[in-house]
């Protein structure tokens, strides 16, 4: 069975960027992505964090997890594409889908 994650830029403001994630089980959520810092955090639409958690770039553990594990792990695995597709572009993407066999 696959799964399905589209991450969208929402917004951006100097080095922040707001993304929407959606799943394939009709979950959705936000990540506001500092690129000057190279961190990740759980947000509101409008780019406002949400509690202590965070996630850096290079160091790859999350900081502060939400203590519900699919929360955590659906914030994780969002950042992660997000960070990986920076990665590999060069700078933050617009859009991006994966799709998990």
């Amino acid at each position: 069975m696959a799964s399905t994650l589209v991450c969208t830029m929402l917004l951006s403001r100097g080095a922040e960027a707001v993304y929407a994630w959606e799943d394939g089980d009709g979950a959705v959520g936000y990540v506001l992505i500092d690129a000057e810092e190279e961190i990740a955090r759980p947000c509101t639409r409008q780019g406002r964090a949400l509690g202590d958690t965070v996630l850096r770039k290079h160091v790859g553990n999350v900081e502060e997890p939400d203590p519900d594990p699919v929360k955590r792990r659906s914030f994780l695995v969002a950042a992660s594409v997000i960070f990986q597709e920076w990665q590999r572009q060069g700078r933050l993407p617009q859009r991006i889908s994966r799709t998990y066999w």
